[in-house]
């Protein structure tokens, strides 16, 4: 005859969700996805005005997005290894600089700078949806459309507004202001708790 064990099994208890936490990361997002969308809009008419021709704007537009899809290959792993939020930090620090070594220096050295660019935004883009994930565990779905609204919607908004100073003032504010509108999502940033809450230990029955 077998005995029956006594005491209880330990699992993990759910998470709980952090509006808060979401509500700056959704703030990160819009202030990342303007600036890139104004690049987006800018890079090729810049390359225009200073005297290029628009083939060469579009392929500075193009190195911009490969470069973004390869930078997506390493920031996962990366992420998974040393954190999102660390690896988010970064390229939101790294962004503003890039922009306008680009804007100020050009050439070969400002195509390199865009391309790195694309890196620090592109990639990040799944990092954030996880975090938004992680920030709201008990509505993922929700999570997830909020963080692509927010970046598509907000972004074409900001698009318009970015295109309005560079119709009021010059292109070359306009690109400026690509570089300090993203460098305004630092400071959000650096209020983000980590995405990894750690989980409490909720005792399970043993039948």
């Amino acid at each position: 005859m077998g005995s029956r064990p006594n005491g209880t099994r330990r699992r993990a208890a759910p998470r709980e969700d952090r509006p808060g936490a979401l509500a700056l990361l959704l703030g990160v997002i819009a202030l990342r996805s303007a600036g890139w969308f104004g690049l987006l809009t800018f890079v090729p008419l810049w390359a225009v005005s200073l005297g290029h021709s628009e083939a060469y704007g579009n392929n500075l537009l193009s190195l911009m997005l490969f470069a973004g899809g390869v930078g997506t290959l390493a920031a996962g792993p990366l992420a998974d290894r040393i954190g999102r939020r660390p690896v988010l930090l970064a390229t939101l620090v790294a962004t503003p600089p890039l922009v306008v070594v680009f804007v100020a220096v050009g050439g070969l050295i400002g195509a390199a700078a865009l391309a790195l660019v694309g890196i620090c935004v592109v990639s990040t883009f799944g990092v954030t949806g996880v975090m938004s994930q992680e920030y709201l565990p008990s509505r993922i779905g929700l999570a997830s459309g909020i963080s692509i609204g927010f970046s598509i919607g907000l972004g074409g908004i900001a698009a318009l507004a970015l295109g309005a100073l560079a119709d009021t003032v010059d292109l070359r504010t306009a690109m400026y202001a690509c570089a300090a509108v993203p460098a305004l999502a630092i400071v959000l940033g650096l209020l983000l708790p980590s995405p990894r809450a750690p989980r409490r230990l909720a005792p399970e029955p043993v039948l």
